[in-house]
C-alpha cells in the first residue's frame, strides 16, 4: 500500500470523525438542550470542545507528520474507539442487542447512532492503520512530505 494510498486513507477517515463531532450539535440541541440551566449546558459543551480540540490539534500534526502528532491521534483513537466499544458491549451485556439504538424511532437520533456505529468501525479501522503502517508515518524521510498536499 503506497503514501498516496494511505494519505487518501487518512483523509477519508478525518471527514468520518469530524462528521461525528458535528452530528453531537443536532444530537444535543435535540436531547439536552435546556436554556433554564447554562451552567450544566457549558459544562458539556467544554467537555465536547476540549475533545474535539485534542481530535484538531492530533490530525493538524499528524498531517504534517510529527511524531507527537502520531501518539497524539493514536491516543485520541484509543479512547473513541474504547469508548464505542463499551456502548456497544454495554447494550449487549443488558440485553438491548448489538446495533440497538437503530430502532430508535427518531430520525435525528438514528442519524447520529449510524455516524456513530460508523465511528466505531472507522476509529478501529484508523488506529490499527497507524499501528500496522506505523514507517509511513514515523520514518524519518517520508515524514519530510505531509500526509496531505492541502495540509498547511
Amino acid at each position: 500500500m503506497g503514501v498516496k494510498s494511505i494519505r487518501v486513507q487518512v483523509i477519508i477517515l478525518f471527514l468520518l470523525i469530524l462528521a461525528n463531532f458535528l452530528a453531537q450539535i443536532p444530537y444535543y440541541l435535540h436531547l439536552y438542550y435546556n436554556p433554564n440551566n447554562l451552567l450544566a449546558q457549558v459544562k458539556g459543551g467544554f467537555l465536547l470542545l476540549i475533545v474535539f480540540a485534542v481530535f484538531l490539534l492530533a490530525s493538524f500534526l499528524l498531517f504534517k507528520r510529527t511524531v507527537i502528532g502520531y501518539w497524539l491521534m493514536v491516543m485520541f483513537l484509543v479512547v473513541e474507539f474504547l469508548f464505542y466499544v463499551w456502548n456497544t458491549l454495554g447494550g449487549v451485556i443488558h440485553g438491548y442487542g448489538f446495533l440497538y439504538h437503530l430502532a430508535n424511532p427518531d430520525l435525528i437520533l438514528r442519524g447520529v447512532f449510524v455516524i456513530g456505529y460508523v465511528n466505531l468501525f472507522v476509529s478501529g479501522y484508523f488506529l490499527c492503520l497507524l499501528l500496522f503502517k506505523r514507517t509511513a508515518f514515523l520514518d524519518s524521510q517520508s515524514r519530510k512530505k505531509p500526509l496531505s498536499k492541502y495540509s498547511v
